[in-house]
């Protein structure tokens, strides 16, 4: 736990005594007393705390154990405001207020991960699910904090490779083994004791493999073989993955004569069938300089329009470029391990620990790609190209250091230090074939200070340095060798006079871009980033927020943030065929930094067992970032580029829980919640409104559900229903964008725990999700024509505590 979060409970310790439940899905059961608040552990929660000067949803263990998935996206997707960007059952990102990727900071103990996802969504990121204890979630701007890539949020993802604590005995012990009808199989083990007094040990692992993906229908949408809008739409043709064979032909019924001329001389003349037809009733014989009359075409059609009707459509075939089979997600397949060991030291004022940790996944995408883009066939025959699936392979080696030091009587409360070394190897694969690779170093370093509360006054300032190296390889690469720094200085301060509270934080970021162009790296025709010029930033990032506590039962909150963002290298420098997500991609070099001006009002209740909380947000992006089509495209790839115009984000959110206690009959709660989001253009460009519409295409879609969680006794049970809205703000893919169906996802998980053990405890569990069966395709995914959710899973599993 970072000083940050450390410090900030003395914020919380007023406004209801401790923390502000989110009772969607899940949410704690608790009860006052006469010396205070007391927590009851039953069930545990999804909670809301203003951790130094931003309100943050915490995720704890055991709300884990029942929303836990294989990615961190779909994991989080059941928190309102928080959708997953669903690139296949492998992979998915948190898409937080319609903004992910390099817009939302992922970080693990407060230190940014190796997260390529915003660079290309197929890659997952390197986060062990298992090892994970809390998640905290900034859902409005976390840059004062973590800089620019946290001007959309930040998830902070607490694991516990390194011990902060001393261990209850000597040795303690935790295992889990799962398995699925629709999950593959899962084992993980994590272990840790005392060497000595002082010093501590840790040590685990986990495994994970899954053959396929089941699925109710097809994996494609059934709008992909609808002749009338695939037949000449070579967008979404490319989005379902077809081969479409469909012309333009001339409508012969449309003319009401034959020309007797074109009869007499098709040969002599060359001409073609199209001259045949004429709306002529005679013709001009030079022979004799007479005109004679035109035969009746006897397959005319009068009333229709000359211009508009003179051709028409023919889709003589619709076909998969590579066959799918029902009931399955084609190319799903996944496997994944981990192992890390660390040691502790853990004295008084003192604490300093590190550890290594090595993974490494192998998994599919459901898409397909060709390993070498034929050359233009100029008329001759050619060989049916060969479409190869495309498959993720990743291998990481992290060192992780953390040393936290507390003070008393001393103007500084504490200081904390903390680092990651991250060395991958990222690849992407058309079947086993290498085609992209990111060889990537990546340091970041941490140093916060803790003030010593004062009467009003508790903050926290720091420095972060970040440094990567991303060197680039295989014959379908789409990026130059390239090399970022940052360094940020932050300061956070809050002021608590009990019924008012306030906050004030500001941050200097200075960012490098650099980009090498190797010989081995082949740029495409387009942009393509230009010169590739080195680009340097200048960030500065500004927080400032006002609560009104009222009778410690209901609160109002006021909040603005001013957020900057360098753009991010494949923004800059992308120049080349990314079959990863069939486009080739083009950067602009000259791209300016984005800027956010974010104002949220919030506000909620707490009356005895019901409490409420809503919130409604505005953001006015100057310079927004995004992959914009050009109208081009090449071989299969359609041709976009990074481009920048203006672009305004309108949101709102609520959540309501009832929480009751039956005596005998168990403790429940039952919570429901409602989120809207809106991506709005307003640059004045006829550009942008051409090619992506009046909204960005790919935004999530409204949503609202309904949760009861509850324990009796040993027995736990939770139960959720969240259901997808069809889309109304649509943009466009040149073509109007076309809305997914509305569907309704239903989860529910009960668990049985056995402490009665000398040694420790047993948990025994079911789990089982999308039990309605649901053909569920998100809106926002960019593969929703080609894979929907995974269908109807029961899992089974059991967990050990020695």
């Amino acid at each position: 736990m970072s000083l940050i979060k450390a410090y900030a409970h003395e914020k919380d310790r007023y406004f209801f005594d401790g923390e502000l439940t989110y009772f969607l899905p899940f949410s704690s059961y608790s009860t006052e007393t006469g010396s205070g608040k007391k927590t009851i552990q039953d069930i545990e929660s999804i909670q809301i705390q203003g951790k130094q000067n931003h309100d943050v949803v915490s995720v704890p263990r055991k709300t884990l154990d029942f929303i836990q998935s294989y990615t961190l996206g779909e994991t989080l997707s059941k928190i309102p405001g928080i959708q997953n960007s669903g690139y296949g059952p492998n992979s998915g990102a948190p898409v937080i207020r319609s903004l992910s990727g390099n817009r939302v900071r992922i970080l693990e103990n407060g230190v940014a991960v190796n997260d390529l996802s915003g660079i290309s969504p197929d890659f997952s990121m390197d986060i062990q699910m298992d090892n994970v204890q809390t998640i905290n979630i900034y859902k409005s701007s976390a840059s004062v904090l973590y800089g620019g890539k946290a001007i959309g949020g930040a998830v902070d993802i607490e694991t516990d490779y390194v011990a902060r604590q001393l261990p209850s005995k000597k040795i303690n012990l935790k295992a889990l083994l799962e398995g699925g009808s629709n999950s593959g199989q899962r084992q993980a083990f994590s272990a840790r004791g005392s060497i000595d007094k002082n010093w501590v040990w840790t040590i685990g692992g986990s495994n994970q493999k899954q053959e396929i993906v089941r699925i109710p229908g097809k994996s494609k949408d059934s709008r992909c073989y609808d002749p009338d809008l695939v037949g000449f739409n070579s967008i979404l043709q490319s989005l379902c993955q077809l081969n479409v064979d469909s012309r333009n032909v001339l409508n012969t019924s449309l003319f009401p004569y034959i020309s007797q001329f074109a009869i007499d001389h098709m040969e002599e003349y060359g001409l073609s069938q199209g001259d045949l037809y004429t709306f002529s009733p005679t013709y001009y014989n030079p022979a004799d300089g007479k005109h004679y009359p035109n035969p009746k075409n006897d397959q005319y059609i009068p009333g229709q329009d000359p211009v508009k009707d003179r051709y028409r459509s023919e889709v003589n075939s619709i076909q998969d470029i590579v066959p799918t089979q029902d009931g399955l997600i084609p190319n799903s397949h996944s496997e994944s391990n981990s192992f890390y060991i660390g040691t502790s030291y853990i004295g008084k004022s003192l604490y300093l620990g590190g550890t290594y940790q090595n993974s490494y996944s192998y998994f599919g995408v459901p898409g397909y790609a060709l390993f070498k883009i034929p050359a233009h066939s100029h008329g001759k025959p050619q060989k049916q190209p060969e479409y190869l699936p495309i498959n993720i392979n990743s291998l990481s080696h992290k060192a992780m250091f953390e040393s936290a030091y507390t003070f008393s009587d001393f103007p500084i409360a504490g200081i904390q230090l903390n680092y990651m070394g991250v060395f991958s190897k990222n690849k992407e694969l058309l079947d086993r074939y290498r085609a992209n690779q990111f060889n990537v170093q990546q340091h970041n370093g941490r140093l916060e200070i803790a003030q010593q509360k004062m009467k009003f006054l508790t903050g926290t300032t720091g420095v972060e340095i970040q440094y990567r190296n991303m060197e680039g390889s295989g014959n379908q690469r789409y990026l130059p060798n390239t090399i970022s720094r940052e360094i940020g200085i932050f300061t956070m301060q809050h002021l608590n006079f009990n019924f008012l509270e306030f906050d004030l934080g500001y941050r200097n970021d200075h960012v490098q871009r650099r980009a090498d162009e190797d010989k081995q790296y082949i740029r495409s025709r387009g942009l393509s980033g230009g010169q590739l010029s080195d680009r340097d930033f200048t960030l500065h990032q500004f927080h400032t927020a006002a609560q009104w506590n009222i009778f410690k039962k209901a609160y109002l909150k006021v909040q603005y943030n001013h957020s900057e963002r360098a753009p991010e290298v494949n923004e800059l420098y992308a120049g080349n065929n990314h079959f990863a997500i069939m486009t080739e991609e083009n950067g602009d070099d000259k791209l300016d930094k984005e800027t956010a001006k974010t104002w949220e009002i919030g506000g909620g209740m707490n009356l005895k067992n019901l409490r409420f909380s809503a919130s409604w947000y505005h953001t006015l992006y100057k310079n927004y970032i995004y992959l914009a089509h050009t109208g081009i495209s090449r071989e299969i790839f359609l041709v976009k580029e990074w481009r920048s115009d203006d672009t305004e984000i309108n949101g709102f959110e609520a959540e309501a829980g009832y929480k009751a206690d039956l005596q005998r009959f168990g403790r429940w709660e039952i919570g429901g919640y409602y989120d809207l989001v809106k991506n709005i253009s307003t640059a004045d460009s006829s550009i942008r409104k051409w090619s992506d519409g009046d909204y960005m295409p790919n935004m999530p879609t409204s949503r609202f559900g309904f949760s009861l969680t509850g324990t009796v006794q040993k027995m736990s049970f939770n139960i959720a229903l969240d259901h997808y809205m069809k889309q109304k703000y649509l943009g466009k893919n040149i073509n109007p964008e076309l809305p997914m169906p509305a569907f309704s996802l239903l989860n529910a998980r009960i668990s049985y725990e056995d402490d009665s053990l000398k040694m420790g405890s047993i948990e025994y569990y079911i789990t089982g999700n999308n039990l309605l069966n649901t053909e569920a395709r998100l809106q926002n995914s960019q593969l929703k024509f080609l894979s929907p959710l995974a269908g109807i899973n029961i899992s089974a599993g059991v967990k050990i505590k020695i």
